[in-house]
């Protein structure tokens, strides 16, 4: 019976990392970054379309997800237990744990790795191009408003050098500094290898219904 690893597209980098470490890998899927643009209901369309195209061969699913705006709640299951990490969003994945977060957070930051550097890019130029630069620049200013600098999270599965290059021309138009904080995949890690306790996972039966409430 198959493992499969369902993962957001902007984990890619970290998720390679981790299986190049991993004996006997699961199979991949990775869905668009871009679905973090789209609303809540769309992306828990997207997630459930990849459950429902699973073969009978596949008895188990990691989630390479964590809440995500709730787009996993109300997910079904079919022939397979789903795992899923205990976060809101990925930013704990990449830090090793939510103490991390809780203390890198002090400085309200803006959490950048190379996959998330590109779809922010994207969308930012996209606007850009879309809307001209002063519109942009006001509607920038008010998504940055609460942040005090980009962190880039160093999960060691890109080069964080080049990541900075290709964030110097916003860096100058948002007027905040780039920082960078250690990454720890160790929660990636335990994703992958297992186990799978109740506090840093929520373990769906095969057949069930997602309900994040539960978690």
């Amino acid at each position: 019976m198959d493992t499969v690893l369902i993962s957001c597209g902007t984990l890619e980098d970290e998720v390679r990392k981790v299986l190049a470490a991993t004996p006997k890998p699961p199979r991949l899927i990775f869905t668009a970054a871009a679905l973090h643009d789209k609303p809540t209901n769309q992306m828990r369309e997207v997630l459930q379309q990849e459950l429902n195209a699973l073969g009978p061969e596949v008895c188990r699913v990691l989630f390479g997800y964590g809440l995500c705006g709730t787009a996993v709640q109300g997910l079904v299951t079919g022939n397979f237990t789903l795992i899923i990490p205990r976060v809101d969003d990925c930013i704990p994945l990449l830090l090793g744990s939510r103490e991390k977060v809780a203390e890198v957070s002090q400085v309200p930051s803006f959490f950048l790795t190379a996959g998330w550097l590109k779809f922010s890019n994207t969308c930012y130029y996209n606007t850009l191009a879309r809307m001209g630069e002063r519109k942009t620049a006001m509607v920038y200013e008010m998504m940055l408003a609460n942040y005090k600098r980009f962190l880039f999270i160093d999960t060691g599965a890109y080069d964080l050098a080049q990541a900075r290059a290709d964030m110097e021309d916003r860096l100058q138009r948002h007027g905040l500094p780039a920082d960078s904080v250690a990454g720890d995949l160790t929660w990636l890690e335990r994703l992958v290898a297992g186990p799978w306790p109740a506090e840093d996972f929520l373990t769906v039966l095969p057949h069930s219904q997602v309900q994040w409430g539960v978690m």
